[in-house]
């Protein structure tokens, strides 16, 4: 801004000069002209950077009429203000910047005087969240409440404060963002969990496979799985995604239904816990050996002509037997 500055004397003045006779504070004024001699005008343009409440311009007494006469005293102007230093931001802060599923952060804004005509619904721009109304006391430190969006997550934001406030003196102010802060309120989901043999005897092994949608963190597949008639060999994964462990059956056990479980309290890097448990699908455990539980013949005493019955009796269906190739006859 300028100010058109106007000096008008009671009549024509010689030797007049207002770059000699008048002294300007936090500005410059341009040399003032007349057509009469009466009446000077000129233009003040303020100094840069300054921020002063008092200031005057002050006519001296060095100046004659056109007799040569001097005035009786110097001259000033009403007071005016001078205020060309634009509000700076001094801090731009969340109180978080790694958020995850049911974090909030508090946003700070600090500038270095108060404003004016400022709205953080307007001046600030948000990214993956929602930024409440900030308010303050003194116009000066403003603060509002950032809530992430759901089911998003992305490690690169940061907020965006427009120049479209000014300080209450209506000088504009800059622009600034805050430092990065990391979204993340995707929840980690199993997108496999199975077993690499489902009928289990007596000597074998399953490999089991778990495989995250994402790395996790705190999982422990000791503490975090429940196991069925069976043990299973701590898990170890290379990338914290996929992860691989030998499950070995209990002996002694026939159990057609068995699963593995996995409980939710591990979480991904960002401590996002999964929505619900998860299981394999169902293996059955064998490893119960049959018996016989009698092996008998219909008469011990035998003649000619005679023919006895020989009953055997399993304590369970058997597979791939055959009297001719599985048992042995003498006479």
């Amino acid at each position: 801004e300028t100010s058109t500055v106007t000096l008008q004397f009671s009549e024509a003045v010689a030797s007049f000069s207002s770059d000699d006779d008048i002294t300007v504070q936090n500005g410059s004024l341009a040399t003032m002209t007349s057509s009469d001699n009466i009446t000077w005008t000129g233009t003040f343009t303020p100094t840069s950077g300054v921020e002063d409440a008092e200031n005057v311009l002050t006519l001296a007494t060095t100046y004659t009429d056109t007799a040569g006469n001097a005035p009786a005293s110097a001259s000033t102007t009403d007071n005016y203000t001078v205020d060309t230093t634009a509000a700076t931001v001094v801090a731009f802060t969340l109180s978080d910047s790694a958020l995850k599923i049911g974090d909030t952060a508090t946003v700070t804004l600090q500038f270095s005087e108060a404003v004016a005509s400022f709205s953080s619904s307007a001046d600030i721009t948000v990214e993956n969240g929602s930024l409440a109304t900030m308010t303050t006391t003194d116009n000066i430190t403003w603060t509002g409440t950032f809530t992430p969006s759901s089911n998003v997550e992305d490690a690169e934001n940061v907020m965006t404060l427009a120049t479209s406030y000014t300080d209450t003196a209506g000088n504009a102010g800059p622009s600034a963002t805050t430092d990065n802060y990391q979204v993340d309120t995707v929840r980690p989901t199993v997108a496999a969990f199975t077993m690499s043999d489902t009928a289990l005897i007596s000597g074998e092994t399953s490999t089991v496979t778990l495989q995250f949608s994402e790395a996790v963190a705190s999982f422990s597949s000791d503490d975090d799985i429940t196991v069925q008639n069976g043990s299973l060999a701590t898990m170890t994964s290379s990338d914290n995604i996929t992860w691989t462990g030998t499950f070995t059956p209990t002996s002694g056990v026939e159990d057609a239904e068995n699963v593995l479980t996995l409980a939710t309290t591990y979480t991904d890097t960002a401590g996002n816990s999964p929505a619900s448990a998860s299981t394999t699908a169902n293996y059955e455990v064998d490893t119960k050996a049959v018996t016989v539980n009698s092996f008998t013949i219909s008469d011990s005493a035998l003649k000619i002509g005679d023919t006895p019955t020989v009953t055997i009796v399993f304590s369970e269906a058997v597979a791939g037997f055959s009297s001719d190739a599985d048992v042995t006859v003498q006479n």
